[in-house]
């Protein structure tokens, strides 16, 4: 049986290099399997997205920012509850 048609997406590059170091602690192959893993796991959910669709209407230079963030947060294994990351003022990180 063929793979599925595919279709891509566009990160920055701090996300991309988010994902891939986020991937490997989790032990995936690689960010794109960890990426499908998120989307399938959200799809089954299907939970409200408060704080993540807010996001996604920053400016490009702030989403770059908050990548850039959130990437240094990654590097440094600082992460957060849900809880927490829903009252998250995202300048703050």
């Amino acid at each position: 049986m063929p793979a599925s048609r595919t279709k891509s997406y566009r990160f920055s590059h701090a996300l991309a290099e988010a994902f891939e170091l986020r991937a490997k602690l989790l032990g995936y192959k690689n960010g794109t399997d960890m990426i499908k893993g998120l989307g399938r796991y959200d799809c089954l959910c299907q939970s409200a997205h408060g704080v993540t669709k807010e996001w996604a209407n920053l400016t490009l230079e702030e989403q770059d920012l908050l990548d850039a963030k959130l990437l240094n947060r990654v590097k440094e294994g600082r992460g957060m509850k849900a809880a927490e990351a829903a009252k998250v003022d995202w300048r703050k990180l």
